[in-house]
Order: structure tokens, then sequence, then C-alpha cells
């Protein structure tokens, strides 16, 4: 049962912390809160997975710096998303 379900890793971590659950997170978080009383577990499931989006107005200015890192990304997790896949 769900009983709390958030999109801030912060507050989840508070959450974990004060003892009211548990919490799913990337490997980075566990790099970031090394110095935390923390039990982490591996999680290894094919069917778990995590969506990212970059989102932006349609009829909004872009920058050429904007334009650029929004290829960089769509390069970068299209290449990752190839590779997991072979």
């Amino acid at each position: 049962m769900i009983a709390c379900h958030g999109e801030e890793p912060a507050a989840t971590l508070f959450l974990i912390q004060a003892g009211l659950g548990i919490g799913l997170g990337p490997a980075l978080a566990r790099e970031a809160t090394a110095h935390e009383p923390i039990a982490w577990v591996r999680l290894d499931a094919p069917g778990c997975f995590r969506t990212l989006s970059l989102v932006r107005r349609a009829d909004g200015y872009l920058s050429v710096a904007a334009a650029r890192f929004r290829d960089v990304a769509v390069a970068y997790y299209t290449a990752l998303k190839g590779a997991a896949e072979d």
C-alpha cells in the first residue's frame, strides 16, 4: 500500500530518516547520502524504470545555449537507451 507519493527526492529522504517508511531512489542518491544513517538495498527489476522529461513552452524563446543543451541531452539519453537495449 502506498501511503505517500512524492516527486521531491529530498522530501522522500526526510521521510525515510524520520522512520516513516521506505523509498526508491537512483544510485546517484546513494552517493549523495553516504553520511546519512540509511540502509540501501539494490533493486534490480526489469520492469522498474524512470521517465525523464525535458519540457519547454512551444511558443517560448529558446536560446542557443538551451537548444544545445536539449540536443546534448536528447543525444545522450537516446544513446543510453540504445545501449541498454543491446
